[in-house]
This record gives structure tokens, sequence and C-alpha cells, in this order.
């Protein structure tokens, strides 16, 4: 008898865990619809594929070079938008909601994209973040001659510590060689 109960109530739990997650999972379903992630994954490459025009502009290639530059950006975006697609990453990015954000927090974001202000953030978020974007590329180029500066030093102090072990190493080696060489001279003494 106790086990018939025990049974019933695990039956219960899980019913109740699966329409907790069903629930759940609907709430999710209708928050991406509201913030129209498959047109938000569209924008970040069309974003995308705005900042490599920028800067190409910048760069100083023939047109044939530029030509296989695009041909193989487009190639790498095509790879991209079938591998990284909305759809190849629903499935994932709402285990990603469900594991950090409780069923309270997803009700609260519904509300919130369904008022006029988070309605007005859906609609502005995409030109706010390539604005952002750019300005990180801006800033990235404004550093990368310090940054690249940095990397010539690190190379050149590689390149000193590694001359300095190898001479090092190369005296050891004669060191070795010359005691080496000192044994069996020694030992050819004894044998004759």
């Amino acid at each position: 008898m106790m086990k018939k109960i025990l049974v019933a109530l695990a039956l219960v739990f899980a019913f109740t865990v699966s329409a907790q997650n069903n629930k759940e999972a609907d709430n999710l379903d209708e928050l991406f619809e509201l913030m129209d992630m498959d047109s938000m994954v569209e924008t970040m490459y069309d974003q995308m594929q705005s900042i490599y025009n920028e800067v190409e502009k910048d760069v100083d290639i023939s047109p044939e070079e530029l030509a296989i530059n695009q041909k193989y950006r487009e190639q790498m975006t095509n790879i991209m938008k079938k591998e990284m697609s909305w759809q190849a990453m629903k499935v994932d990015l709402k285990q990603i909601y469900l594991q950090n954000f409780t069923e309270s927090e997803i009700a609260d974001m519904l509300i919130f994209y369904k008022s006029p202000t988070g309605q007005s953030v859906l609609r502005t978020m995409p030109v706010v973040m390539q604005e952002s974007m750019k300005l990180g590329q801006a800033m990235a180029q404004k550093a990368l001659p310090k940054i690249q500066a940095l990397t010539e030093r690190k190379l050149q102090e590689r390149q000193e510590l590694r001359d300095n072990s190898n001479s090092s190493e190369s005296i050891y080696i004669n060191y070795s060689s010359l005691a080496c060489l000192m044994a069996f001279s020694y030992k050819k003494l004894l044998l004759n």
C-alpha cells in the first residue's frame, strides 16, 4: 500500500513539474516572440556586415583583394546564419533562460515587453546596439597602436629569454659533452 502511495505522489510531482515547465516554456515562447528574436538575430548579421564594410573603407587593399574579402565574408556569413540561426539556438537559449530566471521573472519580463516602454526598448535596442558596436570599434582602433606596441615588446622579451636560454643551454650542452668526452677518455686510459 505504501509503495502505491509513493508512486502516486511521484506521478503527481512529476506532472506538476512538467506542467510548470510547460508553462515557463510557453511564457518563453511568448517572450521570444514579443522580443522578435528571429528578427533580432538577422539584424545582428546585418550590423556585422555594416561594420565589415566600414572597416574595409579604412583599409588600403586592392579591388581584387577586396573582392576576395567580400567573397569569403559572404561565405562566412552564410555559415553563421545557418549554424547560428534563431531556430538553431532557440532550444538552448530557452534552457539558459529557464536556468537563470524564475517563472515570476519571466512573467515580469512579459509584462514589461508588452508595455509601451518595453515596446520602445525593443524598437530602439537594435540601433543602440549598433551605435555601441561602432563606439567599441572606434575605441579599439584608438587603443590598437598601444596594444600592438605592447605585443611587440612581449614578443621581443620572449625572444630574448629564448636566446638567453639557448645560449645557457648551449653552454650546458658543451660542458656536458666535455664531461662525457673526459669520462670516455679516462675510461679508455684505465682499460689500456
